[in-house]
């Protein structure tokens, strides 16, 4: 069963928040509708999924007139073989991301993660897109499997409230590369993770992109990784296991550490500038407001 903290993290406050979110972005774009596409194919099932406005082509004999009658719209019946945006979002929830500073009280990067998945979906559902989601770490941990309207958002939080057991390692070339062999369709790969894995993250990204998905990457960091308060002898240790190191930091180690894990961000945001893949930066500080409504925009996720 989940612990009391990770369903808080979707409670009332939440998910109204998340609605007021949905409603200001449709105000920003002016009900740009990303996954309002016909299909060409007929389709075989005529299983129900959802609806959306008519366009001008459409066949209407799928109009639904009985909504036409109560809000004097024209709307559309969506089945399955609808043609849609398959969106998979796959939250790391390895032992780095669950990390948080000594005495502190704040959320860890994986709570954050947890929610901007959760946002994602949502927006993508009321988009009409399939979603699915995955937990990864050393390997794929779980995963949800596609589906589609608005009513699997309730779904979708059961799935994110479920953690996986703890697991010390990450491995994005496993874990990554086998959801790519998963794959069939084209689609949208949401990847949020922390990108600290000591085999590098190339071949992990590469496994998705390789299978003819778009990939964006949400690279999530604790201020405290980017930006270390201590100082004097320390040891640290590695929460996914690798050892223990001690050192005595002082302003020029310190200084060097900074600039290291500046290379290490622009790193990875020019390897993924390289291949057409999206990227964000994200402090686990951050606020959900702000990421959603500025950051998404700004690098291309919502528009």
């Amino acid at each position: 069963m989940p612990a009391a903290e990770d369903t808080d993290l979707f409670d009332g406050d939440f998910l109204s928040r998340l609605e007021r979110v949905r409603l200001q972005l449709k105000r920003i774009l002016a009900g740009s509708r990303r996954a309002e596409r016909r299909s060409r194919r007929t389709g075989a099932s005529l299983e129900f999924a959802d609806y959306r406005n008519y366009v001008s082509g459409d066949d209407p004999r799928r109009i639904d007139w009985s909504i036409y009658g109560r809000i004097e719209r024209l709307m559309m019946k969506l089945t399955e073989e609808e043609e849609d945006l398959d969106v998979a979002i796959l939250v790391d929830c390895s032992a780095s991301m669950r990390w948080r500073p000594a005495g502190t009280q704040g959320s860890s990067k994986l709570d954050l993660a947890r929610q901007l998945a959760a946002a994602l979906a949502y927006l993508s559902l009321h988009n009409l897109d399939r979603v699915g989601l995955w937990y990864f770490d050393s390997s794929l941990q779980k995963e949800s499997g596609y589906q589609r309207g608005r009513a699997a958002f309730h779904d979708v939080l059961r799935f994110l409230r479920a953690l996986p057991a703890e697991s010390a390692a990450t491995n994005l070339a496993e874990s990554l590369g086998r959801f790519g062999r998963s794959q069939r369709r084209r689609g949208l790969a949401l990847v949020l993770s922390d990108c600290l894995d000591p085999a590098g993250f190339e071949n992990g990204l590469s496994a998705v992109t390789g299978r003819h998905f778009a990939l964006h990457l949400l690279q999530v960091m604790d201020p405290a990784e980017c930006d270390p308060a201590a100082a004097g002898d320390l040891l640290l240790r590695d929460c996914e296991g690798a050892g223990e190191l001690a050192v005595t930091a002082g302003p020029g180690l310190v200084s060097r550490y900074r600039e290291e894990v500046k290379a290490f961000r622009e790193n990875i945001k020019s390897w993924c500038a390289k291949r057409n893949a999206g990227y964000s930066f994200i402090l686990s500080d951050a606020s959900f407001d702000d990421v959603v409504l500025r950051m998404f925009r700004r690098d291309g996720l919502v528009r």
